[in-house]
C-alpha cells in the first residue's frame, strides 16, 4: 500500500517534470536595454557615418577646386595668349602708321621744301628785326666787320638806313674816328633795312643787307 503509494508519486514526479519539460519556455527580454542598444548600434553607425560623408564631401570640394584650378589656368593662359596677340596687332599697326608717316613726311618735305624754308627765314627775318630795333649796336658791329675787310679805304661810300646813321653820328661819334684812313661818307638811304649796309668802293660793292644775306641762304639751302 505504502509502495503503490510510493510508486505512483514516483510516476507523479517523472510525469510532471516531462509536463514541465514540454512547457514552452518563454524567454524574458528587456526591452529598454533592447532600444537603447539600438540606439547606441544607430550612434555608432551615424558616428562611422559623418565621417566619411565628411570626407567625400572634401575630396569632392577638391575635385571641384581642382577642375577650377584648371579652367582658371586654362582661361588666364587663353587671356594671355588673346592679350598678347592683342598686343602684337597693336605693335604692327604701330609700326606701318610709322612707317606711313615718314613716307608722307618724306613726300611733304620734298613737295613743300620750298615753302617750309620761305616760312623759316620768315620768321628769321621778323625775329632780326626785332633785334636790330632793340639792339642798335648791331650796325655797329656790321660795319665793323666789313670795312676791317676792305682794302681800299682811302675812298668808300656807306649807305645806311636813317635811324642808324643818325644813332652812330649822335651816340656812337667815336666809331669811325677808328678808321683815320678812311675818306668815307655817310648816304642815308630808306631803301637799306635797319642793322644793314651797302658800302660802294673802287672795287665793287659790298651788300651788308641782313635780308640779302638771309636769301643768299635761303638760295643756298633750296639749290641743294
Amino acid at each position: 500500500m505504502y509502495s503503490s503509494n510510493r510508486i505512483i508519486k514516483a510516476q507523479d514526479i517523472e510525469l510532471t517534470d516531462s509536463i514541465e519539460r514540454l512547457k514552452p519556455k518563454f524567454i524574458k527580454i528587456n526591452f529598454q536595454t533592447k532600444e537603447n542598444d539600438i540606439y547606441k548600434n544607430k550612434s555608432e553607425v551615424k558616428a562611422e557615418i559623418i565621417p566619411e560623408k565628411k570626407e567625400v564631401e572634401e575630396k569632392i570640394e577638391l575635385i571641384k577646386k581642382e577642375i577650377y584650378d584648371r579652367a582658371f589656368s586654362k582661361g588666364v593662359r587663353e587671356g594671355k595668349n588673346q592679350e598678347k596677340k592683342k598686343l602684337s596687332m597693336a605693335i604692327e599697326s604701330v609700326t606701318k602708321l610709322i612707317k606711313d608717316l615718314k613716307i608722307l613726311k618724306d613726300e611733304f618735305f620734298e613737295n613743300s621744301e620750298k615753302e617750309i624754308i620761305d616760312l623759316v627765314f620768315l620768321i628769321a627775318k621778323k625775329v632780326i628785326h626785332r633785334e636790330v630795333d632793340i639792339d642798335r649796336e648791331i650796325i655797329v658791329s656790321v660795319l665793323r666787320d666789313i670795312i676791317k675787310d676792305v682794302r681800299d679805304k682811302e675812298s668808300i661810300k656807306i649807305r645806311l638806313n636813317p635811324k642808324d646813321l643818325h644813332y652812330i653820328i649822335e651816340a656812337n661819334p667815336g666809331f669811325l674816328s677808328k678808321f683815320c684812313d678812311i675818306k668815307n661818307t655817310l648816304i642815308e638811304d630808306e631803301e637799306i633795312g635797319r642793322g644793314g649796309a651797302v658800302i660802294e668802293t673802287h672795287s665793287g660793292e659790298i651788300d651788308a643787307r641782313l635780308d640779302q644775306q638771309l636769301n643768299k641762304i635761303r638760295e643756298t639751302l633750296l639749290s641743294t
